[in-house]
């Protein structure tokens, strides 16, 4: 195809908006309100969401009474700060910049990818 585009773009571009969106000042500090809401529960040092089962030593026990503890806070401390509104709106916004800023290449993609799959279906 002229001007082929890779059909794993938009994923780049997804990685992108959420590798953006992790660096991001306000959710940077939605995340310090979230980590003190954690200090505040018991659970100290842990900085992210992702590092509550590694920072509580939680990897062969993800059901037992500590996990749910935990992951009670966990939840509690997301909705006290908003975290995950605050998340997907900056998130929201970093996609909605990207398909804007990669208009052409996107329609490009879309007329590519259904010829593909009008070929792909004429095949079978």
């Amino acid at each position: 195809m002229k001007d082929s585009q890779d059909l794993l773009f938009k994923f780049g571009l997804a990685s992108e908006a959420q590798s953006g969106t992790s660096r991001g000042r306000r959710v940077a500090g939605v995340l310090a309100k979230w980590s003190a809401c954690m200090d505040k529960s018991g659970y100290t040092g842990i900085k992210s969401p992702y590092d509550v089962v590694d920072g509580l030593g939680l990897q062969d026990d993800k059901g037992g009474a500590r996990a749910v503890a935990a992951a009670t806070a966990d939840v509690r401390c997301k909705r006290e700060v908003n975290l995950v509104g605050v998340w997907a709106a900056v998130e929201k916004a970093y996609q909605e910049r990207l398909v804007e800023e990669h208009a052409q290449t996107l329609a490009l993609y879309r007329e590519q990818r259904d010829a593909r799959f009008e070929l792909a279906a004429d095949l079978s």
